[in-house]
């Protein structure tokens, strides 16, 4: 067979059993590079699987893949921001991050590249988007006529659970709750509530008019956000039972934890090097792609810095934006560090991170116990969930001091525990009946082959919040009861006073006719 007809052979099988070479749009807006590393691994994936694939993203990757374009999106960068900065009070960066929501989305929407798909209408099989804190952009999908998939980069919250109507249950973690004990107590469960309740409001009210405002000027017909949100046909949540406390997922949203964290690339040959040197072991530092080491107070950094220096000769790893020339000998320093390839180097004894779930994640999966030093968002729920899962040691970072730095680098270097529970937790990550990326991939394929995911949909979605959990048969139950016992207790004084009345009138009447 001549080698053109055999390629021609191999596509149409290849067509033919299933949805290979379908057109798939990523739109991945935020200025945060740990969300972009997230989405360009599955969608790298997809275009090696034969689909061609557009990714819209502020960060360009160094990849060579032919069915793999790239569009840089601009404009958006510092968006992030005012909610890293470990100094600023809650008030402070909630107030900030209120103002600029509106911003942002107006740089998203005036984007050439966006531009140019609302004049074009090109038409796409699925498209898959990372709507955090900009919902405004389903009106983009629905302007091309694509079924949607959000991509969220964390576990399931009240913010995820609205695309779908999967349950908000009064005993799941919520990343601004206060630790109150435990999470099934009366006071746990009513903060819960009541924190839903607000966040709820607060959606509704002030975050989604402030990112509808800029969509409908630039796509004027195009229904509101509460309309378009119950017309997303599927939820990737980075999540896993062995990252998150076990809860309820509704069919069309699905846990792709560790779909990453699985590829390990080749280390670069100077911390190859580092790393197979070093023999007493090594520990990674990194707060991540958006808190920087320059806002860290001097003070808090010392003791950072001193309490390294102690543990020599294990030798550390140290991710910082700024050059730290007084860093001990046992430390390199180094503006960008390939974390998860890092973590998956045998010597590797620990991770100090912010606590972010793509750090968590890579750690559990490849058995690192870690020290968490959570700063903002989701980030001390998910060192919570370490600590109790016993795999990590918990520093809050307004008490980084040089006493709790040395006592947690005691603990997690010298106490066997942390390392167990770690690997325990890597199992259970790693022994899934399929493998994560498989499934990201296997759902995208399904959303595209049924056209959407119609046959998916909880009819949750068309319930009002107080249909959907009940407030309104809670209420019917209360009115009934009220009715019932306000009639018993009317009634049996009604008896009470006839029988009562009539014995008096009786033994009035006996007492006249003696007279």
């Amino acid at each position: 067979m001549k080698l053109p007809l055999l390629l021609v052979t191999i596509a149409v099988i290849y067509l033919s059993q299933g949805v290979g070479g379908s057109k798939i749009l990523g739109v991945f807006w935020t200025p945060s590079k740990s969300h972009h590393i997230l989405g360009s691994a599955l969608l790298q994936a997809l275009a090696k699987k034969g689909h061609n694939v557009t990714l819209l993203s502020p960060f360009i990757d160094d990849v060579d893949i032919p069915n793999f374009k790239q569009i840089k999106l601009t404009g958006i960068e510092g968006f992030l921001a005012s909610v890293t900065n470990p100094k600023s009070t809650f008030m402070e960066k909630f107030s900030s991050f209120l103002s600029s929501i509106e911003t942002y989305s107006e740089n998203f929407w005036r984007n050439k590249p966006i531009q140019d798909l609302i004049k074009s209408r090109e038409q796409y099989d699925v498209i898959i988007s990372l709507n955090f804190l900009n919902d405004g952009l389903l009106a983009l999908n629905h302007h091309l006529g694509a079924p949607t998939i959000i991509f969220f980069p964390a576990a399931s919250s009240s913010a995820t659970n609205r695309y779908v109507a999967n349950p908000n249950l009064p005993y799941v973690d919520n990343p601004f709750m206060i630790d109150v004990g435990s999470r099934t107590s009366f006071l746990a469960r009513t903060l819960t509530t009541s924190l839903v309740c607000l966040s709820s409001l607060v959606d509704r009210y002030v975050m989604t008019p402030r990112q509808e405002r800029p969509m409908l000027s630039y796509l004027p017909n195009s229904p509101p956000v509460l309309e378009l949100k119950k017309n997303v046909s599927l939820v990737m949540v980075n999540a896993h039972t062995s990252l998150e406390s076990a809860r309820p997922y509704v069919p069309n949203m699905v846990q792709i934890g560790g779909f990453y964290a699985q590829t390990t690339k080749k280390l670069p040959d100077n911390l190859q090097k580092y790393l197979d040197s070093a023999k007493d072991g090594a520990i990674l530092f990194s707060f991540g792609t958006n808190m920087k080491i320059a806002e860290v107070e001097k003070d808090k950094l010392d003791a950072i810095m001193e309490g390294l220096r102690k543990i020599a000769p294990i030798k550390v790893l140290f991710k910082s934006e700024i050059d730290l020339k007084d860093a001990p000998k046992n430390v390199l320093v180094s503006k960008w560090l390939p974390q998860n390839d890092i973590l998956a180097h045998p010597n590797i004894k620990a991770f100090i991170t912010h606590g972010g779930l793509g750090g968590n994640t890579e750690a559990v999966y490849h058995g690192v116990p870690m020290i968490g030093i959570p700063l903002f968002a989701d980030q001390k729920t998910n060192i919570e969930n370490a600590v109790k899962s016993g795999y990590a040691v918990r520093i809050f970072y307004e008490d980084i001091n040089q006493k709790t730095v040395d006592e947690a680098l005691e603990q997690i270097l010298k106490n066997p525990s942390y390392t167990e529970k770690a690997k325990k937790r890597s199992s259970l990550l790693r022994k899934q009946p399929m493998n994560p990326m498989d499934k990201a991939i296997w759902w995208v394929e399904h959303i595209i082959e049924h056209k959407g995911g119609e046959h998916l949909r909880n009819l949750g979605m068309d319930l009002e919040w107080y249909q959907l959990y009940m407030v309104d048969i809670m209420l019917f139950y209360l009115v009934v009861i009220v009715i019932m016992l306000t009639t018993s207790i009317l009634s049996m004084r009604w008896i009470i006073r006839k029988l009562f009345f009539k014995n008096k009138n009786k033994t009035k009447n006996k007492k006249s006719k003696k007279e």
